[in-house]
């Protein structure tokens, strides 16, 4: 039997878990993010981010399929009672995921000169050693986590998620100021500050094997006559699992190690930027796209919410039922990623302004890149929520033939605008532009190729069109007027607030959501009365 510690959720009270710790996250982030792009500038956010993406692909290389490979079949080991296998498959799975973080550690940390040299930032070197450690001790935690969550267990992952962002936020940014303050460089301050990032692994794994310790473990014996798969069989049930799933992973992760890569090299050697200048204005636009990934970050819990209701209506044979389904699930979306994303783009330089007050040299040359991310913005969020629809389909194999189609748009693009001098960085936003509109639209027509009757785009898409554009201009107006009696800072604060009042007004007297729409959302019922919409 199971120990009584083991703590069951449901699907949508897992989800909502893990929707919360991704607000909490996101916010502590913000937290973390903001007041050290201020404190180290653009020159020593390009150290951090260049650290940051080399880290990103050995972290989704050795982790991406791993965990949900072994949730899948702790789940299902599970449910059919066997216990026994249950911790079998832990052991296992322990032991591939730290042989995998401790090859990540050691070549991140090895290479360490190589690697910044290799994206032509060589000054990056210090944080990319400071954050290798790293790689081990995700390793460890996906093992842990995956555990948790194929006992349908998803708290002990969202605390940890929590105790990384505070530790990052307490002693990354308390080891960046304190290194700035002494005149220790802005190389050494970007180091502290992935410090706190390395940290924040160590703490998260130290809590989640608390965790584990405490649940204890499942009994060691069987039913008898029960047929238990050995540790090889084990592995190679993982291993098949895991690879599809880390492929797909991988694809726009490579692509981004690729595109950083290129873009630094690009301003350098065409673009006849000197390396400081080149990393630099590589700062500024990772500045820019904190910003972006903003709004993404809460479609993927969003899309957890609505894909449940495709997949019944998929296992029901109810075609009628799939077609609303993605109809809606589309409309939400735009619903919420477009105004976000056409936000971005008239209030680029305000809301920039607002965040980084310290350094108004890097907001002027990040304000044109978060204007163009703006669209990527939205067609960014339609690819996240298409990905997941044909995935609930069982077309896994679909997003990562797009999304590499898309990666290449995307680097020869690059190559050739960054590589311009009138445009240099300003070719990278344009590229992630076209990267992601090319998946989205590929994507859409898959999509359209599964369901029986053809889902009308046109109408999805063109009245929250119409009211986020009205909604924009509402909102550059605003600022317009406000930032001549309050500020620019007080001004846009005030000019977000009053246009997304507007956008809900016109999104209800549009017609552009239904009350249908809002039932496949939790606590849908309670916002459509609130609304008034029937």
């Amino acid at each position: 039997m199971l120990p009584k510690s083991s703590s069951k959720q449901s699907f949508l009270h897992g989800a909502l878990i893990l929707t919360l710790a991704t607000a909490v996250v996101k916010v502590i982030g913000a937290l973390f993010t903001i007041p050290l792009a201020n404190l180290l500038t653009g020159e020593g956010m390009g150290y951090f981010y260049t650290a940051y993406d080399i880290y990103n692909v050995l972290l989704v290389i050795s982790t991406a399929g791993l965990p949900v490979a072994m949730s899948r079949m702790v789940s299902e080991a599970e449910a059919k009672g066997r216990y026994a296998e249950v911790s079998r498959i832990f052991n296992v799975s322990m032991l591939t995921f730290l042989i995998i973080g401790a090859a990540g550690s050691a070549g991140m940390y090895l290479f360490a000169h190589r690697l910044a040299d290799l994206m032509r930032n060589s000054n990056a070197w210090q944080a990319v050693m400071v954050l290798s450690p790293a790689v081990f001790f995700v390793a460890l935690m996906s093992a842990f986590r995956g555990y948790f969550q194929g006992r349908s267990n998803m708290t002990p992952t969202a605390v940890s998620q929590v105790i990384e962002a505070l530790s990052k936020l307490v002693v990354g940014f308390g080891l960046a100021w304190w290194i700035v303050h002494v005149g220790g460089g802005l190389e050494k301050a970007s180091a502290g500050a992935i410090a706190g990032v390395t940290l924040g692994t160590v703490l998260g794994g130290l809590y989640l094997i608390f965790c584990k310790v405490r649940d204890g473990k499942p009994s060691a014996l069987a039913p008898e006559n029960q047929h238990i798969r050995t540790s090889s069989q084990i592995f190679k049930a993982l291993i098949k699992i895991a690879i599809p799933i880390t492929i797909g992973a991988s694809v726009l992760s490579v692509v981004n190690f690729i595109d950083t890569m290129l873009v630094l090299r690009r301003l350098q050697d065409a673009a006849g930027f000197t390396q400081h200048m080149a990393n630099w204005l590589y700062g500024a636009y990772g500045n820019a796209k904190k910003i972006f990934n903003f709004p993404a970050a809460f479609i993927v819990p969003f899309s957890v919410s609505i894909i449940p209701a495709l997949t019944t209506a998929l296992a029901k044979n109810d075609k009628n039922g799939v077609t609303r389904t993605v109809e809606a699930s589309l409309r939400i979306m735009s619903l919420l990623a477009m105004p976000a994303g056409v936000g971005l783009m008239v209030l680029s330089w305000p809301i920039l302004n607002v965040i980084y007050f310290a350094i108004p040299d890097e907001v002027n040359a990040g304000a044109p890149l978060l204007a163009i991310l703006g669209i990527a913005t939205v067609v960014n969020c339609v690819v996240l929520l298409t990905n997941a629809i044909l995935q609930a389909f069982g077309r896994v194999g679909i997003p990562v033939l797009t999304m590499a189609i898309g990666g290449v748009v995307k680097i020869v693009t690059n190559w050739f605008l960054v590589g311009t001098p009138s445009l240099n960085i300003l070719g990278a936003p344009i590229g992630t532009c076209l990267c992601y509109t090319v998946i989205a639209v590929m994507n859409i027509l898959f999509i359209m190729r599964e369901i029986p009757q053809t889902p009308n785009i046109f109408k999805v898409f063109s009245r929250p069109l119409i009211a986020s554009i009205l909604m924009g201009g509402v909102a550059w107006g605003s600022y317009t007027l406000l930032m001549r009696v309050v500020g620019a800072r007080m001004g846009v604060l005030l000019a977000i607030l009053l246009s997304g009042a507007v956008y809900l007004v016109l999104v209800i007297a549009l017609r552009a959501i239904t009350r249908e729409d809002l039932l496949l959302l939790p606590k849908g019922r309670k916002i459509a009365d609130f609304l008034r919409i029937r």
